[in-house]
């Protein structure tokens, strides 16, 4: 059996929901786990992997808790902690800075995960309305740092899983607030995330 291994921020791990209760909406994780149940072994960290550092940061402890050298590929993902802005300021991390992480953490895939295939997922959209004031994205920044995600992927020669072209065509319906997904939402980009996998893993043998 192939397996796979998802690296991504809350649109992947899932999230709490935005209303302050203790209630938690998962990502598409477990959506893509059930759609690939018994074909294709899905591992991911136990957690949120954030903005670009945080995953450079703590993909070699992650790793070490999977079997790494069994992985045939790595489905990633960073971009919606680095483009938020928070009190008014600038995005988290500039655009040259995101771009260069990028390639640092690709490159660290490429050690800990040798026998894998990479893939990238573009950052998802947000409803600009409905955020809170004092954390905020825009979906001009978003497309953006996406532009120059894709750009360094091709030079990498990493496909990208468009994500957020997918997630453009939804309606408020699929949201569970101004950022994440329900069950709806979820189980779509499950679904082309299975897709993708598939289709590179078939590609791969």
């Amino acid at each position: 059996m192939k397996n796979i291994y998802l690296v991504g921020d809350s649109i992947r791990f899932g999230a709490a929901h935005a209303s302050g209760s203790n209630l938690f909406s998962p990502g598409y994780e477990c959506y893509v786990r059930e759609k690939l149940r018994g074909r294709v072994g899905v591992y991911a960290p136990e957690e949120n992997c954030r903005f670009t550092q945080y995953t450079l940061r703590f993909l070699n402890k992650w790793a070490g808790t999977v079997p790494a050298g069994q992985i045939d590929l790595v489905h990633w993902n960073n971009g919606l902690w680095d483009a938020v802005r928070q009190f008014g300021d600038e995005p988290l991390n500039p655009i040259d800075v995101y771009v260069a992480t990028l390639r640092r953490i690709y490159a660290r895939i490429r050690l800990l995960f040798p026998n894998a295939q990479i893939v990238f997922a573009l950052t998802t959209p947000v409803i600009e309305e409905k955020q809170n004031k004092d954390s905020r994205r825009r979906n001009s920044d978003i497309e953006a740092y996406n532009k120059a995600a894709a750009e360094t992927m091709r030079e990498l020669g990493v496909p990208v899983n468009d994500l957020y072209t997918l997630a453009k065509g939804f309606d408020d319906s699929y949201y569970s607030d101004a950022v994440h997904f329900n069950e709806k939402g979820c189980d779509a980009l499950a679904e082309q995330v299975a897709k993708v996998c598939m289709e590179l893993l078939e590609q791969g043998r």
